[in-house]
């Protein structure tokens, strides 16, 4: 009745566990759905991405390109603007010191002119005077300024030159008596000085009128400069402008050809896991049906009262085969929980939810779910940090947005940037520190890993040596029942239906009938005889699938030992960086804290930490939860075995 009950029991668990793995092929048909069309949605949306990012590189080049064109020919322009604001300049001043020379040599003409015809004029004019007259003429080289015909020059020539010499007015030409103005001479000085007056006039006027030209000139080519210079540095500006979005848009576009890629590669592996998961549910559906009408057949068997006699016999043998099957649910638990971890693994790309998978199918139960524990718990930790560290960017990037609009307050970003590589330095060392205890753990479970396969081989040897002396005993006992029953066989065949009496009379032997409990025992025997096989077969597959398991646990954990490596070695050369850094703010806080451009500086080390926080916070915050879910998952499945 024990062993009905068990079987009783083991049906309910069959039925259970089918309902379960229903469910199960229900979350994983819609995780798969789920996944596969947001990650369809996702390269859709990503490789249109692609195309809008290299469409804007290519009309980045083109108004790259028109720019450069453009800030050449304004170059260019204010180059010739300049030189011809230049060249007007040297002119006017080549004009102005003409026109200096000119108007002096004029007013000079003039005044000789002018004091000449006074002394002239007078009825008393002397010799002396008249040679001082000549001689002042002389000076103001009247002759040389170009104001008289031939005939009068050649006059003018004569008189000055007589006049040095002469005893008398009569001797000196053009000069008849002493009566003013009644010479030809006089004429000519007259004229001379309304020519020197006129011609003094008319270079003044066309100086004013050159200096106004020039400056009208001058403001206009200054004007036309400064506007070149503006607009040389707005094509500046929107050089760098473009060449700036340029690099992000680069930069962008192969993140999301990474992202399009691994995308891509997650959903071939998505459609293989799914795929193998149907394939999985199927069979299993069929094992779990066959298991289940094989414990309904047994129920029959051992439900039959002739059945009950042989049970001492076998009862031993049968609570074997009931711990065998404990054993097998306990590893279907561990199955369970290991595929829901490693589909985690696969979904979330991370290897540490891989590696805890392996742990799933050689620790355990209570070890494991507490390292489950312990990762919710961190992972959660993990969840209110980049939360903090989210609305710290943000506040961190208000501020610097005011602290620029300010533009005097260099020293205190400094300062907070130096305090940031702090802070980065401390969690670099921090995280060094973790990996490695994280890699000094994982060779203490690959050890024990070591030790408890070694273990579980000797029980397999230990169980496979029992099975096949329970077969040989069985087999013997199988073999004596058979020799009974075959000689009671041959004896009624030769003796006949029956034999005369020797008493008289006509009574005869009764029908001589095997007894039917033997029979049975040769079939429960056989089927104990079979259970003990496949208990064999069982064993080794069990033992296959360990060692298996063992080894993949091993290469997994060699691996994750490799990428540990590799990150500690990344992490020291960023802890390295991070320390340069650190060095080189702080002697930049003492050089530059006045200075706006430190500024910047702090701007750009903020982008840089948040953000591909800010960017990706959605997306990481549900990744991180959705490996949250399935560690609960993964507790919940274990959360039932013993």
């Amino acid at each position: 009745m024990k062993i009905v009950q068990l079987l009783e029991d083991m049906k309910q668990e069959l039925e259970k566990e089918a309902a379960d793995d229903k469910a199960v092929h229900e979350d994983q048909t819609c995780f798969c759905d789920t996944n596969e069309k947001e990650k369809t949605q996702a390269i859709e949306e990503g490789e249109a991405s692609i195309e809008q990012l290299e469409a804007s590189l290519g009309e980045a080049a083109a108004t790259l390109g028109e720019l450069k064109v453009k800030r050449k020919e304004t170059k260019d322009e204010l180059t010739s603007n300049i030189g011809a604001l230049s060249s007007a300049t040297a002119l006017r001043m080549k004009d102005a010191k003409a026109f200096a020379t000119d108007e002096k040599d004029t007013i000079l003409a003039v005044k000789a002119c002018k004091d000449a015809i006074t002394v002239l004029s007078k009825h008393n004019t002397g010799l002396v005077e008249i040679r001082a007259v000549a001689a002042n003429l002389q000076s103001a080289r009247v002759l040389q300024m170009g104001m008289l015909d031939n005939l009068r020059s050649a006059a003018l020539k004569d008189f000055l030159h007589d006049a040095q010499g002469a005893t008398s007015f009569l001797s000196i030409p053009g000069f008849k008596s002493y009566k003013g103005r009644s010479g030809q001479i006089f004429g000519i000085l007259e004229q001379m000085l309304e020519d020197f007056e006129s011609h003094l006039s008319e270079i003044q006027e066309e100086e004013t009128k050159a200096i106004s030209d020039y400056k009208g000139l001058k403001a206009a080519k200054e004007k036309e400069i400064e506007d070149g210079k503006l607009q040389v540095i707005d094509l500046d500006k929107r050089l760098a402008g473009t060449s700036q979005k340029e690099a992000e848009d680069f930069k962008e576009l192969g993140q999301t050809k990474t992202q399009v890629a691994n995308d891509k590669k997650f959903l071939a592996n998505l459609k293989v896991k799914c795929e193998e998961g149907a394939t999985e549910y199927d069979t299993r559906f069929k094992d779990r049906l066959e298991e289940t009408k094989a414990v309904e057949d047994t129920i029959a068997i051992l439900n039959d009262e002739d059945s009950f006699g042989l049970f001492e016999k076998t009862l031993k043998t049968m609570f074997l085969q009931v711990a065998s099957s404990e054993g097998e649910k306990e590893q279907q638990r561990r199955q369970s929980a290991a595929a829901t971890l490693e589909a985690a693994a696969a979904h979330t790309d991370a290897p540490w939810i891989a590696f805890l998978a392996g742990q799933v199918r050689i620790d355990s139960f209570t070890k494991v779910k507490e390292a489950i524990e312990g990762m919710v718990t961190e992972l959660t930790k993990q969840q209110k940090d980049e939360a903090d560290h989210k609305d710290w960017c943000v506040g961190e990037l208000n501020g610097n947005e005011k602290k620029t609009a300010a533009a005097n307050d260099k020293e205190g970003v400094l300062s907070v940037k130096k305090e940031d590589l702090k802070k980065a330095i401390s969690l670099i060392k921090g995280e060094i520190k973790a990996t490695a205890a994280a890699v000094t753990e994982m060779k203490v479970q690959m050890k024990k890993a070591s030790e408890t396969r070694e273990g579980a081989n000797a029980d397999y040897q230990q169980t496979i040596n029992d099975q096949r002396l329970t077969q040989m005993v069985l087999g013997k006992a199988i073999t004596r029942m058979k020799q009974v029953y075959a000689l009671i066989d041959q004896v009624h065949r030769a003796k006949g239906p029956g034999a005369p009496n020797s008493l008289g009379g006509p009574a005869k032997f009764k029908k001589y009938e095997k007894n039917d409990s033997g029979n049975k025992v040769l079939s429960m025997l056989d089927g104990v005889m079979a259970d003990s096989k496949k208990a064999e077969d069982d064993a080794i597959k069990a033992e296959q699938t360990a060692q298996s398991t063992y080894e993949g646990f091993m290469t997994d954990s060699n691996k994750a030992l490799k990428t540990a490596a590799e990150k500690i070695s990344t992490l020291s050369g960023n802890l390295a960086k991070a320390k340069e850094d650190a060095l080189m703010t702080k002697k930049d806080l003492s050089a530059t804290s006045r200075k706006l451009e430190g500024l910047k500086g702090e701007l750009a080390d903020l982008n840089k930490s948040c953000d591909f926080v800010i960017k990706n916070f959605s997306t990481r915050q549900s990744a991180r939860a959705a490996e949250i879910d399935a560690l609960n998952e993964a507790k919940g499945i274990l959360s039932g075995a013993r």
